[in-house]
């Protein structure tokens, strides 16, 4: 018989999931990861997961949105909202790629297998939620920039793909030859910094 909970121990229970899940995602994947690691490390009986998360994959995909929107902020901290340059926008992009090369959790998601494994396991509402919510987060910024004559005037779902679909790059490492691949990426961030950047001398 699966045991009960109190709140208190609810969330302490979750948060400790979460936690040891970043940690044993990082170094084994969502795949060599068992759920009977998970909850002996937490102390709690393997059927008591399914209280807290519907599947590892889920506690994975959890762990990956609260690990984005962390990188997410970041990088909009680093830009200036009110006058956009094409170089800013490029130093935008190579830092969130930087940032997402420092964290091995996320890596996890652009080595091949965590990403196909996912995709088979997450419902697909959650999947298009997740997509969307790239688009949420920057749609004010994409329609300031627009407003502001720093942009060029594509739709936000238009614009947030094409960055999204630059940083799909990093599953593609070996494929572009890792010799290469810094100035291939230096390369694509400048022409799509191009491709979406007006011209300084447009808006001044």
């Amino acid at each position: 018989m699966v045991k009960g909970f109190t709140e208190h121990e609810k969330n302490t229970i979750r948060q400790q999931l979460i936690d040891v899940g970043k940690q044993l995602f990082s170094e084994f994947g969502v795949k060599k990861t068992s759920i009977t690691q998970l909850t002996s490390t937490v102390g709690i009986a393997q059927g008591s997961f399914y209280q807290f998360f519907d599947s590892k994959e889920v506690l994975f995909f959890d762990i990956l949105e609260m690990e984005e929107a962390t990188i997410k902020q970041k990088i909009l901290n680093k830009i200036d909202n009110d006058k956009l340059t094409r170089q800013a926008f490029k130093e935008m992009l190579l830092y969130g790629m930087e940032l997402i090369d420092q964290n091995p959790f996320i890596k996890r998601i652009f080595q091949g297998e965590s990403m196909e494994h996912l995709v088979r396991k997450i419902p697909p509402e959650r999947l298009h939620q997740h997509a969307e919510q790239d688009e949420w987060v920057l749609s004010p910024l994409i329609h300031k920039w627009q407003e502001n004559n720093c942009m060029v005037n594509h739709s936000t779902s238009t614009i947030t793909a094409a960055l999204r679909g630059f940083y799909t790059v990093l599953l593609h490492k070996k494929e572009i030859g890792e010799e290469i691949y810094p100035d291939a990426v230096d390369l694509l961030a400048e022409c799509l910094a191009a491709g979406l950047i007006q011209e300084a001398s447009s808006y001044d």
